[in-house]
């Protein structure tokens, strides 16, 4: 309730592009700092209650979170492979993602700790992933991609926008194929747009 209230505050009285550091500050000393304190309580209650499913899930997740930032670390921060970041990291993530629809049947938990563990990754370097992302959103939308079905198209966008904020690189990009008539569809940009409009705001 509180987080939606500030983004509401923010659309009413501030700059859009207060939105995102706004809301993270907000969880940050709504939720995160109070973690370690309700995972005390909670991890005692459990262990005091005998329960079994909840403490393997509550493993499972440190577990999987481990296994994803230790194995996302090799990809992000070896630079030698830079060019091969993105599709290294979105063939990863589609493992990830059939893992947890086939063993996890979607859980949510495990779904949030995929997501989080995905934003620690990308904020690694910097802003050379989200860089790179944009670079890779970039050649895909350029008209020397004409022989990538819509479907294709489509579902790359979709792939790569569960990764972290880029606005600032896929703006600069996107302004020149529109100057330079480069793009490869009018229609995949538009789709794009709003994509990124669902996730990041107006």
């Amino acid at each position: 309730m509180r987080l939606n209230e500030e983004n509401e505050r923010c659309l009413l009285y501030l700059d859009a592009f207060t939105r995102k550091p706004l809301i993270a500050t907000a969880e940050r000393q709504l939720l995160e700092r109070h973690i370690p304190a309700i995972l005390d309580k909670g991890f005692m209650m459990l262990m005091d209650g005998h329960r079994i499913e909840d403490l393997q899930r509550m493993y499972s997740l440190q577990a999987i979170s481990s296994y994803i930032r230790r194995t996302g670390q090799s990809i992000i921060m070896d630079e030698e492979k830079d060019k091969d970041m993105v599709s290294s990291l979105l063939e990863f993530k589609a493992s990830l993602d059939s893992i947890l629809e086939e063993s996890f049947s979607k859980n949510e938990a495990f779904c949030n700790t995929i997501k989080d563990s995905f934003e620690h990754l990308i904020n690694l370097r910097q802003n050379r992933p989200a860089e790179l992302i944009a670079k890779f959103l970039d050649e895909k939308l350029r008209d020397g991609n004409k022989g990538t079905s819509e479907e294709e198209l489509e579902g790359t966008l979709d792939k790569v926008l569960g990764k972290d904020v880029f606005e600032a690189f896929y703006k600069k990009d996107l302004a020149k194929r529109l100057l330079l008539g480069k793009s490869a569809s009018i229609d995949a940009e538009k789709s794009m747009i709003s994509k990124l409009k669902t996730e990041c705001g107006s």
